[in-house]
């Protein structure tokens, strides 16, 4: 049996050895240009006036990331009272019915994302499983809310999150407003599409 012929070297490096490197480099290439094409930066540019020690104005512009203010209601929802807030027993859901789904609000006795009142704890949701529709109990404990399919587990304190389990979106969550003066507790939209809906209203 004859020997194999060993592999043309150029400057210590094998054939093989490039055509491995050039082509990891072009999957490596189109990988990156893949992933920066999705990639979204979100800037506010405004334009200010500098004037410098002699006297010359110059244009610059300045990029910043946009402020967080809160949204603007969902435009189509009505606002609708739910309740008043002398109606809510802590860490008891009540239930009301909002644009047509039933709604379960909380006062959850610790401040909330996106909630009202005077203690910035009461928040409203649609007690649905966002993974199949399963039906949801309240657990005082936790102030989560746990799908009795699949047991994915909703943090109510922070916006529905799902945080244990299938479900990879948090749970509509109603958006409410507070009056001061009366307590009454005002519905006026839903942040997400509600489970086995195609369009809420």
């Amino acid at each position: 049996m004859g020997e194999k012929p060993s592999e043309e070297k150029k400057g210590g490096v094998t054939r093989r050895e490039v055509i491995v490197a050039v082509g990891g480099l072009a999957v490596g290439a189109a990988i990156g240009a893949t992933l920066l094409s999705r990639r979204e930066v979100v800037t506010q540019t405004t334009t200010a006036t500098v004037t410098t020690t002699a006297t010359v104005t110059t244009p610059v512009t300045v990029t910043q990331p946009p402020t967080t203010a809160t949204p603007p209601p969902p435009q189509g929802y009505p606002r609708m009272k739910l309740a008043n807030v002398r109606d809510l027993a802590p860490k008891r859901t009540l239930s009301k019915e909002y644009a047509g789904v039933r709604v379960w609000l909380v006062k959850l006795g610790e401040r909330a994302v996106g909630g009202v009142g005077p203690d910035g704890d009461i928040v409203a949701f649609v007690p649905v499983c966002t993974h199949m529709g399963g039906a949801l109990v309240y657990d005082q404990q936790t102030n989560c809310v746990v799908c009795l399919v699949h047991y994915t587990q909703f943090d109510l304190a922070r916006a529905g999150k799902a945080v244990t389990g299938h479900a990879t979106q948090s749970l509509p969550q109603v958006m409410l407003e507070y009056d001061e003066e009366t307590g009454d507790i005002y519905a006026v939209g839903i942040n997400q599409l509600v489970y086995g809906k195609t369009r809420n209203l």
